[in-house]
């Protein structure tokens, strides 16, 4: 989904299956700083993207567009480019940049050293954690070492070990590394797609003795719904969005 400055931008899809972002009301537009929303729904909007930037550079002389992207598309795929491994946020950067937006604006990317490097002008921002954990009167559990770097965790907080099967994604191991005790839990990450990893870690967490887990992720994918987390034993699910229910 696409809007400028609030407004649904909707293409014209044509026979062909081509499209065509047309016919933006003098209305919707600003002088001084137009701002494109992009809540990524699927690849081919991309194209609807670069026509829309393409418009308001040439017909509407704009001086400065914005990108609000919270989510990155390709964030995951980020792997040294071989043909063994994943690595299409490469190429994803190389058109964004073509675009030329003056800022691009991005929640919680998956590899922000990376997404700076590759990205240019973007800025980011991630959920205040503090106010979820007050809310809940939790503890904060990372899911995985990554988890830990990414939030600049004390290394001493309590966080898991996992390993995965590498073809299958399959979490073979998990060790929960420091002592659980009888109170609530907040996981946190940046993601949920399916939400194996979550699963197990509430799942070892009670079995240490925690009363209450819940989950924050900045972005949720959910691909396999909420009741496998459920399930689990996960009362509350956040993401930056606010509670999903």
């Amino acid at each position: 989904m696409i809007k400028l400055n609030g407004h649904l931008v909707t293409p014209t899809i044509f026979p062909d299956k081509t499209s065509q972002v047309w016919k933006i009301p003098k209305s919707h537009f600003n002088k001084k700083e137009n701002v494109i929303t992009w809540e990524f729904e699927n690849e081919g909007e991309f194209m609807h993207l670069a026509q829309l930037k393409v418009l308001l550079d040439i017909d509407y002389f704009s001086s400065k567009v914005v990108l609000d992207m919270p989510y990155l598309p390709y964030a995951r795929q980020d792997k040294d480019i071989t043909n063994e491994s994943t690595f299409a946020l490469y190429p994803f950067a190389l058109l964004l940049n073509s675009l030329r937006f003056a800022e691009v604006r991005v929640v919680d990317p998956h590899n922000l050293r990376l997404t700076q490097h590759l990205i240019n002008n973007v800025t980011y921002c991630r959920p205040a954690t503090e106010a979820w954990l007050k809310l809940l009167k939790a503890k904060p559990v990372f899911p995985d070492a990554g988890a830990l770097k990414r939030y600049d965790a004390n290394p001493k907080s309590l966080h898991c070990e996992k390993v995965r099967e590498p073809l299958t994604g399959t979490i073979t191991g998990l060790k929960v590394i420091g002592k659980v005790k009888h109170t609530n839990y907040l996981i946190i990450d940046d993601l949920c797609d399916g939400g194996r990893t979550f699963i197990e870690v509430a799942k070892k967490l009670y079995a240490l003795g925690a009363k209450e887990v819940h989950l924050l992720v900045s972005h949720g994918i959910f691909s396999k719904g909420l009741e496998p987390l459920r399930e689990a034993g996960i009362k509350r699910i956040f993401t930056y969005k606010g509670e999903v229910k």
